[in-house]
């Protein structure tokens, strides 16, 4: 009985370690696209989900390793902050004045910008605070609309889909010509990258047009564990690696983090950087996500 209990203690404190010391640190994830649209080398540094979790004073940690990384173009992927009421902000705010005085920045909605901006009967002033402390250097978040990366062949598409597309117990049916409605069709001249935070409609999002997706929203899973993979699903781009839980509450989301391909199509998901709600990551670090964008070739 003594044995047990010790057994029980050890695997309680070895989960606790684990907990804390992956909810403290990032890891890089790297990725590469070739494409005959492309015409100049673009590298990208795409950050999703920070819920204003700052990797040491300011942030620090994280901007010199963006900085080390020496992106030609910063993509916010949603979720900066949090919607909550009197939510401070004014370290995600130091934190992007700082990286948007050396890089170019696109900040594309998440749910939590979306709430923030939709209900200012529950969250007060902070959404236009926000916008405001940006908007002095120079910095807008973007809600439907595309930029051209000017000489380099790559058109960024900013979507935010309504609020009923996040609820938790329901499933709705997304159309690609919704997403032409609120954010303007594809570029068939470019590649196209669509930035819209959740995942789950990648069927659509492929559809739609994007030849690039970046997403996050489900933070990896909060807890990843290895699954059984077989070789011929590994083939076809199966993850061994596997989240646990999503917003909705549902076990095993299948677009959890990392790549995913489609006919041709891809989407590549965050696991996030920070937390909210439940402050837990296991097995599953913050995820800085870097894209190698190159001519076709790799010239």
């Amino acid at each position: 009985m003594d044995i047990l209990i010790w057994i029980i203690i050890v695997i309680i404190v070895l989960g606790i370690w684990i907990c804390t010391f992956d909810t403290s640190r990032f890891t890089v994830s790297e990725y590469e696209y070739a494409d005959k649209r492309i015409v100049k080398s673009l590298k990208v540094v795409f950050l999703s989900d920070l819920h204003c979790k700052m990797y040491g004073p300011g942030g620090r940690f994280l901007i010199e390793k963006i900085k080390q990384i020496g992106p030609d173009l910063i993509i916010c992927g949603g979720d900066m902050i949090n919607a909550r009421q009197g939510a401070k902000t004014d370290k995600v705010v130091g934190f992007l004045r700082e990286l948007n005085g050396e890089f170019p920045i696109i900040y594309a909605y998440g749910i939590h910008e979306l709430r923030l901006k939709i209900y200012p009967e529950n969250y007060g002033d902070v959404w236009e605070k926000y916008t405001e402390a940006l908007s002095e250097f120079g910095l807008k978040v973007t809600e439907n609309g595309s930029v051209k990366i000017r000489d380099s062949g790559v058109n960024i598409i900013s979507f935010s889909a309504e609020r009923k597309y996040y609820k938790r117990n329901v499933s709705i049916d997304m159309e690609p010509s919704y997403i032409a409605e609120k954010a303007g069709a594809p570029d068939p001249g470019s590649f196209n990258i669509l930035l819209a935070h959740n995942p789950g409609y990648f069927d659509t999002y492929a559809a739609y047009g994007a030849d690039l997706t970046l997403s996050g929203h489900l933070h990896g899973g909060l807890v990843r564990i290895p699954v059984p993979v077989s070789k011929k699903a590994r083939e076809e781009g199966a993850h061994v690696m596997r989240g646990l839980f999503s917003p909705r509450i549902r076990l095993f989301p299948k677009f959890d983090g990392g790549r995913f391909d489609k006919e041709g199509r891809s989407m590549i998901v965050s696991r996030g950087l920070g937390t909210h709600t439940i402050p837990v990551r296991v097995f599953n670090p913050g995820d800085l996500v870097v894209i190698d964008l190159k001519p076709h070739g790799g010239v």
